[in-house]
């Protein structure tokens, strides 16, 4: 009596979970077989066709059923939609080629060669359409991410994916049963499935994205809550799917979606929400899978030769469709071989399909037994063909990663820290990006305790504010000799994308190594970085100055320019203006009003208003040259201010130390007050 209630305990069950979660990746990593295989392993010898300490109706199985639409929503999370959205044709073209073939070779399989229905038939489709991106993480680690190739492959899983779903959608609206645990299908649902599939859509990727940066940006402030709305955001998807008459993986497919700019790819809230689904639900998922499984039977003839079959499709139809893709969007045998090898991959997003089928009553055991040996084939393909593919890779012109992936940025006085969160939020939130707030301090502060504190409530409440403008902040000291050596060493171990610091007033300058903070920030970092100062009033039209933009650095420093204002604009519903080299023809900017003026002239100052947000580039500044301070001071002093500059070439001080901007350009982050008496500089 005791052994029985013991066995179907949740605590036995939790129990041999946890060590099911253990041992398989061990001995998976022993073998040298990736660690999904170890997890259903381990699964299958505990379930009911070995041991049969675990049931496939038990604990362990409720939890897989979590783990599976955690898998899903994560899914939808991690997929890189900038990605997708710089390469929108190859993707989109890549995708629909190495959907659409792999799905007719797999149709056409399973009609005539395994006898299936049209329903049954199309779910094979989708199980081998889709591919995920198993060897991503290697092809990362070896540097190829930069290629373009490998952007089209990882971009191209959002269409397949996609597609796929819409498959098993419709093929379990015709399914005989009903969905694992009970989940209604078809004509059960409240909704038929023609006004199912357009309100899921409608909610997750339209609503559920504006919603969730108004929560976190107005309601929820805590990784603990705002995880929370991630779930709320997960169950949410799926019980709008049901009511459609859909699977629910596939509304928490697409309201990971809908989430996926809310939660940057390398915040803290991302990691909480991935340890969560990697720790115990997608492994409770494959165990639960291999629950299902007979040991013996994945030895059979009959299982190894439909998986072979299996497997001669996904490698044809994905070879395929990558050598046709080469030929439309003119992509190298390289790069045709590496988005071959990354999409032949197939893990648990199949196995998820395949489940499915099995609890639909479309498949039966003997469909998921060589689906299970299909996978481990795949991924060891996939494995090593990106290894040997990259070898061949050139990564002459790899792709420059998005301004705003990761910000680091200088807190800023406590009164500009609300304007100066907004500009960047701004800039970040296209990219889905992080912003990292920090403040430097030295080992032994001049200002003693006093100063630290001082110091650290800057940045308290800068950290307060970058969360109130829905960002995932996580804030972080850091020790150094000086502002600029703590700033570029940080900069360094984020791996930084854009460097902010804070502009303030006064006309004295701090000393680091004879340049001032800001141009030894500038020079030590290898990527563009930005001066800012935002005033507190509201901003009623950005204003760009081009300068003379005739050679190359100073073209760069003017794209960056013009990528900022881009995302600025629509955040700051302002206007844009730009005033353009008169002898040059005026850049392209949507719809900026543009105006010629004389660079060097000081003719634009007089055009400022007390409302404007001015954005130059770096090159401007040395352009002031011929410009009297106090005519720039008299003219800068209450306008907002963003200067811009590539990598290098962002410089506020002329060589022997004099000032280029005045009162505006001078002091970086010293904490003195914009109102503060100018002091001598220091020579």
């Amino acid at each position: 009596m005791l052994a029985t209630a013991i066995r179907d305990s949740v605590e036995l069950g939790l129990l041999l979970l946890a060590a099911c979660v253990i041992v398989g990746p061990l001995v998976a990593e022993r073998l040298r077989v990736p660690g999904l295989v170890g997890l259903i392993a381990v699964g299958a010898a505990l379930g009911p066709s070995a041991l049969r300490w675990l049931r496939p109706e038990g604990f362990v199985a409720t939890i897989g059923v979590a783990g599976l639409l955690y898998l899903m929503f994560l899914a939808g999370i991690e997929l890189d939609l900038r990605t997708f959205a710089a390469n929108r044709n190859s993707a989109i073209g890549f995708g629909l080629l190495t959907f659409f073939i792999p799905f007719a070779l797999s149709v056409a399989v399973a009609t005539w060669y395994l006898d299936l229905g049209p329903a049954a038939a199309a779910l094979v489709g989708a199980m081998w359409a889709s591919h995920t991106v198993v060897a991503y993480p290697e092809a990362k680690a070896a540097g190829l991410d930069r290629s373009r190739a490998v952007g089209v492959a990882v971009a191209a899983t959002i269409i397949t994916d996609v597609l796929a779903l819409v498959v098993l959608a419709l093929a379990a609206s015709k399914a005989p049963g009903t969905a694992a645990e009970g989940a209604a299908v078809g004509h059960h649902a409240p909704l038929p499935l023609w006004a199912g599939i357009p309100v899921l859509a409608i909610t997750c990727l339209a609503l559920l994205p504006r919603l969730t940066h108004w929560v976190f940006a107005h309601l929820l402030h805590s990784r603990t809550q705002r995880f929370a709305w991630l779930l709320a955001s997960l169950a949410g998807g799926g019980v709008i799917a049901l009511a459609g008459g859909i699977e629910g993986l596939v509304g928490a497919f697409l309201a990971g979606i809908g989430v996926n700019r809310s939660v940057p790819t390398d915040s803290p809230l991302m990691e909480h929400t991935e340890f969560i689904g990697n720790a115990i639900l997608i492994p409770a998922f494959l165990v639960s899978v291999g629950l299902s499984i007979d040991p013996a039977a994945l030895i059979e003839p009959a299982t190894l030769g439909r998986a072979a079959v299996f497997v001669a499709v996904v490698v044809v139809g994905k070879i395929a469709a990558a050598a046709l893709a080469g030929r439309v969007f003119h992509f190298t045998s390289a790069e045709v071989a590496i988005m071959a090898a990354l999409t032949i991959g197939q893990a648990a997003a199949t196995l998820a399909i395949a489940k499915v089928g099995v609890a639909s009553g479309l498949f039966n055991q003997e469909m998921l037994d060589a689906a299970v040996v299909t996978v481990v084939v795949s991924v060891l393909i996939t494995s090593f063909g990106t290894r040997l593919a990259g070898r061949h890779l050139d990564l002459t012109e790899g792709e420059v990663e998005p301004l705003g992936r990761r910000v680091l940025a200088l807190a800023p006085e406590t009164t500009a820290a609300e304007p100066f969160a907004r500009v960047l939020a701004a800039i970040a939130e296209v990219d889905g990006g992080l912003v990292t707030p920090f403040i430097a301090q030295a080992p032994a502060p001049p200002g003693g305790a006093d100063g630290n504190v001082e110091q650290e409530t800057r940045l308290e409440v800068f950290t307060d504010a970058l969360t109130r403008c829905g960002l995932d902040a996580h804030a972080t000291i850091r020790f150094g000799n000086s502002t600029a050596d703590a700033t570029v060493s940080l900069a360094h171990d984020l791996n930084s994308t854009l460097v902010v610091l804070p502009l303030h007033g006064g006309s004295s300058r701090l000393d680091v190594s004879g340049d001032t903070t800001l141009d030894a920030v500038a020079a030590g970092v290898p990527v563009p970085s930005a001066a800012v100062r935002v005033l507190p009033a509201e901003v009623h039209r950005v204003v760009v100055l081009t300068g003379a933009a005739r050679s190359t650095g100073r073209r760069g420093d003017l794209a960056l320019v013009l990528d900022i204002v881009a995302r600025l604009a629509p955040a700051l519903s302002a206007p844009v203006v730009v005033f353009h080299d008169r002898d040059d023809p005026p850049p392209a900017l949507g719809d900026a009003e543009f105006r010629p003026y004389a660079p060097r002239s000081g003719e634009v100052l007089d055009e400022l208003r007390q409302d404007d947000l001015l954005v130059v580039p770096a090159h401007v500044v040395t352009d002031t040259r011929s410009i009297g301070s106090a005519r720039l001071r008299r003219h800068l002093s209450d306008v907002s201010l963003i200067i811009v500059g590539a990598p290098g070439r962002l410089r506020t001080s002329r060589s022997h130390g004099r000032p280029l901007l005045g009162a505006v350009g001078q002091r970086v982050a010293t904490g003195q007050s914009a109102t503060a008496p100018p002091r001598a500089a220091s020579r």
